[in-house]
């Protein structure tokens, strides 16, 4: 049974508390009773869960607190758990043992601690089971006018029928927002430099698809977890949410959709910007770009591209790419037809070699469809340079 269940998890800082509250004002927009939308997040449980922990470890002796705790019936059950009790008091023994002051514990450092690594493995293990327990009882039955918005990193494992999710973002980006970001916890607004704060996001992201690999034997990179990809880079999220929702409503009635998308302005054009103005192609320029207004964007009209060194170039959907970038889209769909070594369908090139050849003139060219101070170099650093000295290196050959 199929259920409006979107459950979605992302890389660090790819924005996914932006994206989730953008769904929500969406739906909401959308005619959606606010008590018709439902929020679930696991963060939000391991929180509640850890800060239960970390007042019971700062007030061990307390009655009082013990008692607060166990007014709530999802820390009643954890805390009846023997296995949980067992955990918590072989950590409080380790951590007097390491005279740590836990009086002065934040959720933070404790979730950390070797110590507590048991007590972390049982609160997964209770809210993976929750999450389970929760996308049973929706399935069994309909509700056509409700929406669940998971915010998880393994519902897609924990509730199969969801709609997943997975929010990308380039890591250079990343650690400017990072960087940027001073509303952020003690932790992540104390960077010294942008390479410090890329560096830690790196550190985090590894450490998560390890973490998760060895407890679950599940990785988060792997893209056949997910029905939907969204690079976050280059987009707003305003149209990240208009997209989650649309493909949504695709995959409900089981109709097309693309997997995989990202900003116009990361996929390289492979010819002149006359030849994608030209008023004898089929279609014109502005022939497309009245369609995309009068009609909407199809969600499965992929852009063909390929794929070498970390660079995506456009094979086919020259018009389709601009004519989004004129309307002022920060989103297309794409499908990668050969990466790097592998040949073009149809022709003897590789994706490699086809990129090395793209022209610096058709770059510069087609920048004039974004905004007047975008430039191709900073998508892809150092792009012009490399263009030029493939083709001096083609001049000597």
């Amino acid at each position: 049974m199929k259920n409006n269940i979107i459950s979605i998890s992302g890389v660090p800082v790819s924005g996914k508390s932006t994206t989730i509250k953008e769904i929500i004002a969406q739906l909401k927009q959308a005619g959606i009773d606010e008590n018709n939308i439902h929020l679930i997040s696991t963060g939000a449980k391991f929180r509640k869960y850890f800060n239960a922990v970390n007042d019971f470890i700062k007030n061990m002796g307390n009655e009082e607190t013990l008692q607060t705790i166990l007014e709530d019936n999802e820390l009643k059950e954890l805390f009846s758990n023997s296995k949980f009790r067992n955990a918590l008091i072989n950590a409080i023994v380790q951590l007097r043992k390491s005279n740590y002051d836990i009086k002065d514990f934040s959720v933070e450092q404790a979730n950390n601690l070797e110590e507590l690594k048991d007590v972390r493995a049982i609160i997964d293990t209770s809210i993976d089971t929750r999450i389970q327990e929760i996308g049973k009882e929706i399935n069994q039955e309909e509700h056509p006018n409700d929406f669940w918005i998971v915010d998880s990193r393994l519902a897609f494992n924990n509730i199969p029928e969801s709609f997943s999710v997975r929010l990308t973002i380039d890591e250079d980006i990343a650690a400017k927002r990072l960087f940027a970001d001073k509303s952020r916890g003690k932790e992540d607004s104390n960077y010294k430099d942008l390479e410090e704060a890329k560096r830690a996001i790196v550190k985090r992201k590894n450490g998560e698809v390890k973490r998760y690999i060895q407890r679950y034997n599940v990785d988060l990179e792997d893209e056949n977890n997910y029905d939907l990809i969204i690079d976050t880079s280059y987009s707003n999220v305003s149209d990240i949410a208009e997209t989650i929702l649309k493909c949504q409503q695709q995959y409900m009635k089981d109709k097309p959709f693309a997997k995989k998308w990202t900003s116009p302005k990361k996929l390289l054009p492979m010819q002149r910007e006359i030849d994608t103005l030209d008023r004898g192609a089929v279609y014109s320029m502005e022939e497309m770009v009245k369609a995309i207004e009068n009609k909407g964007y199809a969600p499965y009209e992929e852009i063909e591209v390929i794929e070498a060194n970390n660079k995506l170039a456009i094979h086919e959907g020259h018009h389709r790419n601009f004519a989004m970038a004129m309307l002022g889209k920060t989103l297309v769909p794409y499908n990668v037809i050969a990466k790097d070594e592998q040949n073009i369908p149809g022709q003897k090139n590789t994706a490699n070699t086809m990129i090395q050849g793209v022209q610096r003139g058709n770059l510069l060219g087609h920048e004039n469809f974004f905004d007047k101070n975008f430039s191709y170099d900073k998508i892809y650093p150092g792009i012009y340079e490399e263009l030029e000295n493939n083709y001096h290196g083609g001049d000597e050959r």
